[in-house]
């Protein structure tokens, strides 16, 4: 008779071992085992069909009751002496009959069971769906794996509940081998006699890993991420299994006057072996040549690894005749990657010196646009002093190559945060991803830009692709929690936001985002007492001023909201008018003068206020929402085209 059940398949971890140690405590192992089995099948309404040595088969009419059923006998068996057992559930077709069971659905279970753990209850995909309404099971995918005998890979989960041991995918036999496209390029080491040209090797590692980027099918893992391994003994397969990555590149780079020596080799993440290496030596010259030439052979041995994806002719262009202007800007890459205020104002003092030396070298004029723009949005420089200085600079840069990644990208900043202008910022930062697909801050803005709009599953589908691009960055940690506190899960995205807090307690972004945080939770002294401890400057008197105003108003203090809002007013006359006068906008908002707040919205995008896009999205503006005239504004002020 063929029918449709779910199939239970368990046995005994390292009972043949046991057997040749201590045959007594074995057979009392595999005596408690039947007991605990066949009482917990007869609540669950269970069929045993077969006991074979230190192992069971058995079958079920309810998914749902295998699942129980799996965990109490988990549950029971680590009780007292325990007894190890791995168990494999499968959903499928069975023919059964008085004597036996047979079938595809005994064979999965029977394979599956085959990858587990002691303590360990792993499920098919088709039984783990019939457990999605049943909220009591809870279920986490482990992967794809190959099993023994079954056509393609086959996606495993594992009951997470409590008590229940749940094996990581690199613990499990028969992990399918990852041959998805995915490579990350560790930092190159620096064998040069001095120590100061680790700014060489570094910048080289950065601009093989932009090269390869370029590459549509090719994902390769950002620098934030693979640079996270710098300087750090950790085996090549625990960093693959980190970076969710196939392949790694490794190598190395002597800079010894006018020549230079770069060997590297390309491992097998799954299997831990170099299956290609080469080393080049060139004059210093022939810089841009040496990367093309280097980007070119590991594209290729990557297609032929890996299968078939397009390549590019070229891969690195001559971005200068200087070498004198290229050192520069490596150097200045270098402390700019630090990013901290003291290093960014030594990368622009490099930059400029750049330029200096090749006045068309638009890469530098583009990392100064990057320097001013970051001091801005931090706030270590004036915001409207530092983002009309980047303007320039991002506009000559376009000027000398438009078809620059880094250019679109620059130039989609500029159009949201000085021009208010979502059209432009769109278009811009949908430019720079198609140029270079692997655009991984390109991919956080864009799901910023979505997530402001309140486009909840675009924001989701970049962010996704800018977590696994780079998914150790604080950096994607902070989009990931801006997009929880949009989706206003304030508690989820204060855990985020503090940990971004604790690698760099001076980020100001991460700071206000927290704050807001607190105002929505009704947190609001923690918020008026926020910035007592921190160093002077760290904040600006606009932002300041509008936090604790608001704090104020929400807590219902009359007096010191009215004084709050004559500050900000006086505030939004002087150098931080733009921060001050948008969260006027706010204070207007939480105080119930809706009027008041649409004409300022009114005027702010007439006169293209920097922060209208910012704020308007804002969980805080929740009050007028529900206003026909928000409606209205919205589509306008995130019109697409």
């Amino acid at each position: 008779m063929r029918q449709l059940a779910a199939v239970m398949f368990t046995d005994i971890v390292g009972y043949t071992a046991l057997m040749q140690d201590d045959e007594e405590l074995a057979m009392g192992a595999r005596t408690r085992h039947r007991e605990v089995f066949q009482q917990q099948h007869e609540l669950h309404h269970g069929e045993i069909i077969q006991y074979y040595g230190d192992g069971t088969l058995s079958v079920f009419k309810s998914a749902l009751e295998a699942a129980q059923c799996a965990i109490e006998i988990q549950t029971l068996l680590k009780e007292g002496v325990a007894v190890p057992i791995r168990i494999g559930l499968h959903m499928g077709d069975i023919v059964f009959n008085k004597a036996e069971v047979y079938g595809d659905g005994v064979n999965y279970a029977s394979r599956i069971q085959s990858l587990g753990v002691a303590g360990a209850i792993l499920l098919s995909g088709k039984l783990n769906d019939e457990l999605k309404n049943h909220t009591a099971i809870s279920t986490a995918s482990l992967g794809l794996f190959k099993l023994k005998n079954i056509d393609g890979a086959v996606e495993i989960f594992a009951i997470t509940n409590k008590g229940i041991t749940i094996p990581r995918a690199a613990d499990l036999k028969g992990r399918k081998k990852n041959t998805d496209k995915t490579i990350a390029v560790l930092p190159f080491v620096n064998r040069s006699s001095s120590e100061e040209n680790e700014y060489f090797s570094d910048g080289i590692t950065e601009e093989i890993i932009n090269a390869l980027s370029k590459i549509k099918n090719l994902k390769v893992t950002s620098r934030t991420s693979s640079f996270f391994f710098k300087n750090k003994n950790v085996p090549i397969r625990q960093i693959a299994n980190d970076l969710h990555v196939a392949a790694i590149l490794e190598g190395s780079i002597r800079l010894a006057g006018d020549k230079i020596r770069i060997t590297a080799q390309l491992v097998d993440a799954e299997e831990d072996f170099h299956f290609w290496s080469e080393s080049w030596d060139r004059k210093l010259e022939n810089i841009f040549e040496i990367q093309d030439e280097i980007s070119l052979a590991i594209a290729h041995k990557l297609r032929d690894h890996f299968g078939h994806f397009e390549i590019q002719e070229h891969l690195v262009g001559k971005q200068t005749n200087s070498i004198e202007a290229y050192e520069y800007f490596l150097k200045a890459k270098f402390h700019f990657n630090k990013w901290n205020p003291e290093d960014a104002r030594k990368a622009i003092s490099l930059f400029e010196k750049a330029i200096e030396s090749d006045p068309n070298h638009t890469e530098s004029y583009l990392g100064l646009a990057e320097c001013y723009g970051f001091m801005a949005t931090t706030g270590f420089m004036p915001y409207e002093v530092a983002w009309t200085k980047s303007a320039q600079l991002t506009y000559k840069a376009n000027e000398l190559n438009d078809q620059l990644p880094g250019v679109q990208y620059q130039l989609a900043n500029l159009s949201f945060f000085a021009s208010a202008n979502y059209t432009e910022s769109f278009k811009q930062a949908t430019a720079a991803i198609a140029l270079k697909p692997n655009y991984v801050e390109a991919h956080q803005f864009m799901s910023f830009l979505q997530i402001v709009a309140n486009e909840k599953e675009r924001a989701f589908h970049h962010l996704e692709i800018a977590l696994s691009l780079d998914p150790l960055s604080k950096e994607t940690l902070f989009y990931n929690a801006y997009f929880d506190y949009m989706l206003e899960d304030f508690e989820k995205a204060l855990e985020k936001l503090n940990t971004c807090l604790v690698h760099n307690p001076s980020n100001l972004a991460v700071h206000i985002v927290k704050c807001h945080c607190l105002l929505k939770l009704n947190r609001c002294d923690e918020v008026i007492n926020y910035f007592d401890t921190m160093p002077y400057g760290t904040v600006g008197a606009g932002e300041k001023l509008g936090l604790t105003g608001l704090a104020y108003a929400l807590k219902n203090d009359t007096v010191n909201t009215e004084e709050s809002i004559t500050q900000l007013a006086e505030n939004a006359k002087g150098m931080d008018s733009l921060n001050a006068n948008s969260y006027l906008f706010l204070m207007y908002v939480v105080t119930g003068e809706n009027d008041k707040a649409f004409e300022w919205i009114g005027q702010a995008i007439e006169k293209r206020y920097s922060l209208l896009l910012l704020r308007f999205g804002d969980p805080l503006v929740n009050p007028i929402k529900g206003d026909k005239r928000y409606s209205e504004f919205q589509k306008i002020i995130y019109a697409k085209e």
